[in-house]
């Protein structure tokens, strides 16, 4: 409580800033378009990261505007004026009483021992987490009374950090946090100073990430990063790029490094493009990573990387890396399993050497997994057409029902397929999902077609107005079913009667004589080759047994 009250009160004292009116046109030298247009424009682009142009000296600091909010710009620009500067330095002489007796207090070394000695003490063994509130408590001091406190403050903070508990981490993560972003409004020399300081202090405590902390770290580094121009946080990027997977350390330092780095470069979203292409061509190479929890991080970094690869109308294309093109590598590299008849699963280390290509390309179907997996609920828009060019893949391993011997690869797929069927389509969207189906309800594996029909169920029950608007497109799924009712196998028999029963009961097809004439005379098709007669016409009995039973409980 005290210290939420500390932070309030600091706050309260934040001193006003003289804003400076400055048009976006007048920098950039383009005035934006009429209507609303999102993403990367000519009359944003001095915004984006860009490491031929950050400000390294005093005369570029001082030149350059900087706007902190990540969302100004992006769709449009503020009316108000975009820069604001320190109305005026502390000065000893001009302050108020409050202010007085804080600056007296943590200029106290006895106070400050104190203090730092009850921020690293352990309140719940194994439950603490960041602070948000020392935190704010620290941005503030570091707001009103600018590098004042750092002469005494950072000879213990080294001290905490050379500290391996995780009590003494979660202190130092809480001072860093509040530095950064207290120092937003310094002046060069200070906060050039800082980072001299904050570097290597950085990269010792990276390079010692434990289980404990780890996440303490995450969290600091997003939580300094979030509303902030990156131009002015190019030290800590440029450190945050120097190794993302190094190989020291071993898997569980490259797994927690690169949490750190997704929670830092993810605050940015469209203005670090740059940074993004660098850690998606450190990454590539990297994706049939040996060890397991470095290919799940790896998934989930991809997501973050592609996140504003937004196709929507209204939208410029963006100059983030792209799903399309980074999909286009993955086939290739591929390929060896979309040829092959049977894909086995090698476990880690591998049962085969590693050239063998059959097992490299396992490895990185792993972790295209888990990057589909986890980009289901978390991306703006569904890269639906990039998705259905590994369709054929994940039907060719996905299992027909739970796979009771566990294989994570195979239920990896299973879950991946339930979450792309469950997507939002838009109508040209519809015709390349049952062009797709179509054609994999022609594959030779009863498998494939089964699951075929598994995703046209979910397919059609989350999209079911955007697909009755299109007749033509209802009657290709009623097409597809029908095709697949006088299928050789009775599992896919089976799965078809009841999608069909489930379209009736949704009334996406009426019940109408024509329908009712064509079931009547299914048990008339000749069945096919090696399926014996009584086993497709008790297959059909069960199928009109379904409709019938339907029918009597409408009426």
């Amino acid at each position: 409580v005290a210290i939420s009250a500390v932070a309030g009160i600091l706050k309260q004292q934040k001193r006003p800033r003289k804003k400076i009116a400055v048009r976006p046109s007048d920098i950039s030298g383009v005035e934006d378009p009429g209507p609303v247009c999102a993403g990367d424009r000519e009359g944003n682009l001095w915004l984006q990261y860009d490491s031929g142009r950050l400000p390294a000296t005093q005369e570029q600091w001082d030149s350059s505007l900087y706007v902190e909010k990540t969302h100004w710009g992006y769709y449009c620009w503020p009316r108000y004026p975009l820069a604001v500067q320190q109305k005026r330095l502390l000065s000893v002489s001009f302050i108020s009483q409050g202010e007085k007796i804080i600056l007296e207090y943590f200029s106290d070394a006895e106070f400050v021992d104190q203090l730092l000695g009850f921020l690293s003490l352990e309140e719940r063994k194994g439950k603490d987490s960041f602070s948000p509130r020392r935190f704010c408590m620290f941005k503030g001091l570091f707001r009103n009374y600018g590098d004042v406190f750092l002469p005494l403050l950072w000879p213990r903070l080294e001290v905490l950090a050379d500290n391996p508990h995780e009590s003494a981490q979660r202190c130092v993560c809480e001072v860093t946090a509040g530095l950064i972003r207290g120092s937003k409004h310094w002046s060069f020399s200070k906060t050039e100073r800082l980072w001299q300081l904050l570097c290597p202090l950085i990269r010792r405590a990276l390079a010692n990430l434990t289980v404990e902390n780890f996440t303490d770290w995450g969290t600091c580094i997003a939580t300094a990063c979030e509303g902030r121009d990156p131009r002015k946080l190019h030290w800590l990027f440029e450190l945050l790029m120097e190794s993302p997977l190094s190989g020291e350390g071993g898997s569980f330092r490259d797994a927690s490094l690169l949490y750190v780095i997704q929670g830092g470069v993810s605050q940015q979203q469209w203005r670090v493009s740059e940074l993004l292409h660098r850690f998606l061509s450190n990454l590539e190479p990297r994706l049939t990573h040996v060890y397991k929890n470095v290919r799940e991080r790896i998934g989930s970094v991809l997501t973050y990387i592609f996140m504003m690869d937004v196709a929507l109308p209204g939208t410029r294309p963006t100059s983030s890396p792209r799903v399309a093109h980074f999909v286009e590598r993955l086939l290739g590299r591929l390929q060896p399993l979309m040829a092959a008849p049977e894909i086995q699963n090698q476990e880690e280390p591998g049962r085969g050497p590693e050239t063998d290509q059959h097992t490299q390309a396992v490895k990185l179907l792993k972790t295209v997994l888990k990057w589909l997996m986890a980009s289901a609920g978390r991306t703006f828009t569904t890269p639906v057409q990039q998705q259905l060019q590994l369709l054929p893949l994940l039907f060719k391993i996905a299992p027909v029902e739970s796979d009771e011997s566990f294989d994570e690869m195979k239920q990896d797929a299973r879950t991946c397929l339930s979450l792309m069927s469950q997507g939002l389509l838009y109508p040209q969207q519809v015709v390349l999902v049952l062009d797709t189906l179509e054609e994999m309800a022609g594959d030779r594996s009863w498998h494939a077609r089964f699951l075929v029909l598994t995703y046209l169920q979910v397919m059609v029950f989350y999209n079911l107005f955007t697909l009755l608007a299109a007749p033509a497109q209802v009657l290709r799924v009623h097409t597809l079913l029908m095709r697949l009712l006088l299928d050789e196998q009775l599992e896919v028999r089976d799965m078809a009667g009841t999608t069909l029963s489930g379209l009736l009961q949704c009334q996406f097809f009426p019940l109408d004589q024509g329908l009712q004439s064509r079931l009547q005379t299914l048990k008339a098709e000749k069945p096919r080759k090696r399926i014996p007669l009584i086993k497709v016409h008790f297959g059909y009995f069960d199928l009109v047994l379904h409709i019938i039973l339907f029918a009597l409980k409408k009426i």
